[in-house]
């Protein structure tokens, strides 16, 4: 069974702010060399880790509501 995430988006006002971001450090590490993949950390580690990769998405809360998903792989 799969597992999901929140996570708040603080600083983006819409999904396109989160869109131009997530662009800008992809942008970022395609100019120094580094495998071309976006990757989010987070502050605490989840403890069920495999369940999260296993199908599960990470859904992004911009201006207090769930506006996005992504699929975490």
């Amino acid at each position: 069974m799969s597992l999901n995430l929140l996570k708040l988006c603080v600083g983006c006002d819409s999904v396109e702010d989160l869109e131009e971001w997530i662009a800008f450090r992809l942008d970022e590490r395609r100019r120094a060399g580094e495998p071309v993949e976006h990757w989010h950390t987070t502050r605490m580690v989840p403890t069920r880790g495999s369940e999260i990769t296993d199908g599960g998405s990470l859904y992004w809360v911009i201006k207090g509501s769930v506006q996005c998903r992504q699929l975490i792989t």
